[in-house]
């Protein structure tokens, strides 16, 4: 029976449903999240104003455990369940009407995917953990099978654009295994060297990645074969890999969900709530990340819109000097796509630094053709005191927020105190020829901070045993702002033998003496 389920007060993104849902799915054909118990009982949330849910009593006589649901456009939603006396796959129609396809025994199966046929036509594809092979149904309720994987088989993943190329785990073999529906065989083992258990695939089907039993999820990059290891703060079961690269997660264990950025090897987590135990999740069409919450019979939303930092990160100067380069951000919804026009709110605590307008906060708005889309950049920042300077990036009409956390900032550097060796003595030339690279050093205050602007000398020592361009034995450089100066191109004279050149800043007694030698 259908039941209203308005937000609760204290957090509007959390919706109960009569029912502790396992795992979910979005169904095109009613834009509704569908769900599915641990027992197989099925329903359905309403996403839309006023919010509500229906759980539809089973009806299929088939008693059991469930772990997984698929949704398939035109052909109701699917799961399988695992009895004492047999296992079925089990059909709902947005009717609430079961349908049940019995196999001949018993078996236990993770795992659902939507996949192809060799002949192009659509079918579902069921891991069969004690059988040692695939099931395959028919939209009309036809089952075949594979042919038996002796490691065993666990979880499967199935990208959108490659319906017809299949990933799976096998826990026996501790590996990611491929199935090509062409040939109808098992690829070569990608050993992980623990057991795996849950898989992923990106929708373009470049990118797989696969969670094991520990605190570990490994990205498979197809085209490269590489394996890359990624360390999380829990163990993952249910995963879901959106276009744009991300990957999402979740475990009952967790009381979060977990993400793995586009190009980061490393996983951050979004807290639900303690004893909220995430069991599922899924992406509706307008972007939004929908988790299943058994611990409280709920559904959890998650925010379509997406604020990444992409450059200005990891940056030093001094106080009074601004940072070297502007901040940078991307505003994106969910699944990457990329929205130009909007209001992005740069700021910093007040007192800490000011941008170019004066202000310790500006607006600036993402751009909305090519490269640019979706991009948008501060300008550049000029701290005010020392220390740590963290920058806020807002996207304005959302909660969507970047952090810029690297960034520091040190004193405003006293008098030049002393010049340091960086490079460039100890070379050797025959007489006459110039010396390959420059002499480097960097000026610092008392404190050991760089100083920009200091008067750098650099001397010869030992007449006519070489000289900077135009013939002179002496000349100034100026410090950068990273406090350090070059010497010009050194020629040795006509006379071999050794000579140093002395270097100075500004009014300093204490000097270098750089050595050289002309054989």
């Amino acid at each position: 029976m259908p039941s209203a389920a308005p937000p609760p007060l204290t957090d509007s993104d959390t919706f109960p449903i009569d029912a502790s849902a396992v795992d979910v799915a979005w169904h095109n054909d009613d834009r509704n999240v569908w769900f599915v118990t641990a027992q197989g009982v099925m329903g359905h949330f309403e996403p839309r104003s006023p919010w509500g849910n229906t759980v539809f009593s089973p009806g299929s006589g088939v008693t059991g455990t469930a772990n997984s649901v698929v949704s398939w456009t035109g052909h109701g939603v699917w799961t399988f369940i695992t009895g004492e006396q047999g296992s079925a796959f089990v059909k709902c129609m947005t009717d609430g009407q079961y349908q049940v396809y019995p196999l001949n025994g018993a078996t236990d199966c993770r795992a659902l995917a939507l996949g192809m046929s060799k002949e192009g036509r659509p079918r579902l594809v069921a891991p069969l953990i004690s059988w040692n092979q695939l099931a395959f149904i028919e939209a009309g309720g036809g089952v075949s099978y594979s042919m038996m994987y002796p490691d065993g088989l666990y979880g499967i993943a199935i990208p959108a654009q490659q319906r017809g190329r299949y990933w799976l785990t096998s826990p026996g073999g501790k590996a990611l295994v491929g199935y090509d529906v062409s040939t109808g065989a098992f690829g070569p083992a990608i050993v992980l060297g623990t057991e795996p258990r849950d898989v992923a695939a990106a929708p373009a089907g470049d990118v797989v990645w696969v969670a094991t039993k520990e605190k570990v999820i490994f990205k498979y990059t197809v085209a490269s074969g590489t394996l890359t290891r990624i360390d999380t703060p829990f163990t993952a079961n249910h995963m879901l890999a959106t276009a744009d690269g991300t990957l999402w997660f979740v475990s009952t264990a967790g009381d979060a969900v977990g993400y793995v950025l586009p190009d980061k090897a490393r996983a951050s987590m979004i807290p639900t709530g303690q004893g909220s135990r995430p069991s599922g999740l899924t992406m509706s069409d307008d972007s939004r990340l929908w988790v299943a919450l058994s611990g409280r019979n709920a559904l959890r939303r998650v925010s379509r819109y997406r604020l990444a930092a992409i450059s200005g990160d990891d940056q030093r100067t001094t106080v009074g000097q601004h940072f070297p380069k502007p901040f940078e951000v991307k505003a994106t919804l969910l699944d990457g796509t990329p929205v130009g026009g909007q209001k992005i709110e740069f700021s910093v605590e007040e007192g800490t630094g000011v941008f170019e307008n004066g202000e310790h906060t500006e607006v600036k708005h993402t751009g909305s053709q090519s490269e640019q889309l979706g991009v948008a950049t501060s300008s550049l920042l000029t701290p005010l005191k020392e220390g740590p300077c963290p920058v806020t990036a807002r996207w304005t009409e959302t909660e969507a927020v970047a952090s810029f956390t690297r960034l520091t900032v040190n004193p405003q550097p006293g008098r030049a105190d002393r010049v340091r060796y960086v490079s460039g003595a100890g070379q050797t030339v025959p007489p006459g020829k110039s010396f390959d690279n420059p002499m480097k050093v960097i000026v610092e205050d008392i404190q050991g901070n760089p100083v920009e602007s200091a008067q750098v000398t650099f001397r010869i020592l030992g007449e006519n045993m070489a000289s900077f361009p135009g013939g002179t034995d002496i000349v100034q450089v100026p410090s950068g702002p990273d406090g350090s100066a070059s010497s010009p191109v050194l020629t040795a004279g006509d006379k071999q033998g050794d000579f140093s050149v002395e270097v100075s800043a500004d009014d300093t007694w204490v000097s270098l003496l750089l050595r050289q030698n002309i054989t």
